[in-house]
C-alpha cells in the first residue's frame, strides 16, 4: 500500500508541487528493512505506534492495544499548519536573491 501511496504522491506533486502528501495509519505493517527515503510521501504517521503484524491476536482478552498517541496527532497538526501558513512566494527572482533556487 505504501508503494501505491508513493505513486499517488508523485502524481499529485507533478500537478501541484506545493502539495503535502501525508500517510496516516492506525497500525503499521512494514518491516525494519524498508527504506522509507525511496517513497515520495512527505511523512508517515502511525497513531498507535504499534505494528499490524499481530492483528490476529487483537481480539484476545490479553492483547494490549496502544492508545492513540497525542504527541503523534500534535506533530501531524503542526506539520499541516506550518505547511498551510508557509510563505508561498518564490520563483527564480526570489531564489537569485538568496543564492539558491529550491527551498528545502
Amino acid at each position: 500500500m505504501l508503494e501505491g501511496s508513493s505513486r499517488a504522491a508523485e502524481d499529485l506533486k507533478a500537478r501541484n508541487p506545493n502539495s503535502l502528501y501525508v500517510v496516516l495509519m492506525e497500525w503499521i505493517k512494514l518491516t525494519s528493512d524498508v527504506n522509507l527515503r525511496k517513497y515520495k510521501v512527505d511523512q508517515i504517521y502511525v497513531l498507535r505506534q504499534q505494528k499490524n503484524t499481530d492483528r490476529e491476536f487483537r481480539y484476545e482478552e490479553k492483547y494490549v492495544k496502544n492508545p492513540i498517541n497525542s504527541v503523534v496527532v500534535q506533530h501531524l497538526f503542526h506539520k499541516v499548519r506550518k505547511h498551510l501558513k508557509m510563505d508561498w512566494t518564490g520563483g527564480i527572482e526570489h531564489g537569485i536573491e538568496r543564492g539558491w533556487l529550491i527551498d528545502e
